[in-house]
């Protein structure tokens, strides 16, 4: 990857592509619907993970107790994979990012992100994710494995401020890792 990458700012750049964050949106809401149709929660966290390289994401979620900032021992770290993998086709034709030159990888880096944002910005405005108080004791993050500072930008942006994103952010982010 390049330096471009490595130093990336997160979801800040040019912006979602509505494409994308349909496709993304479309999967989401199927797998998160079957999550519900088949367990009770109660559900804490719903995030959209990707990895460093920006492939296609998956679906992680927490139920709401002691681990619920635990993403990758959940017994839902990965769920509703099944909508989700058709992504693969819609990232692959959007090509490598080891391929393209920095600039466009950066570029690329960064919309697939913001793509993923506004995925669950979608959903939370189709009442996916509840209304009120239901709504603020959902926590959504759009991440990387592993996970970085940026992780904390995004949460701010996709969650109603309170005492959850608060928790989140003082006891599981990268961001308070940092400091």
């Amino acid at each position: 990857m390049g330096d471009a990458v490595e130093a990336r700012g997160g979801g800040g750049g040019g912006g979602a592509d509505p494409v994308l964050t349909e496709a993304i949106a479309g999967a989401a809401r199927k797998a998160i619907g079957r999550l519900r149709a088949e367990h009770a929660g109660p559900f804490c966290v719903y995030a959209l993970v990707t990895t460093g390289e920006a492939l296609r994401p998956y679906l992680s979620v927490t139920l709401d107790g002691p681990q619920r900032w635990d993403l990758p021992d959940s017994p839902f770290a990965i769920c509703g994979d099944e909508y989700l993998a058709p992504l693969d086709a819609v990232y692959a034709a959007r090509g490598d990012l080891f391929d393209m030159q920095p600039e466009d990888e950066e570029a690329e880096y960064e919309l697939r992100l913001a793509s993923m944002e506004a995925a669950l910005h979608t959903l939370v405005e189709e009442g996916v994710f509840g209304t009120g108080r239901e709504r603020e004791q959902t926590l959504l993050l759009v991440t990387t494995m592993p996970p970085d500072e940026t992780d904390a930008e995004f949460a701010r942006r996709l969650n109603p401020p309170g005492a959850l994103l608060t928790a989140w952010l003082e006891e599981a982010s990268e961001e308070s890792a940092a400091h």
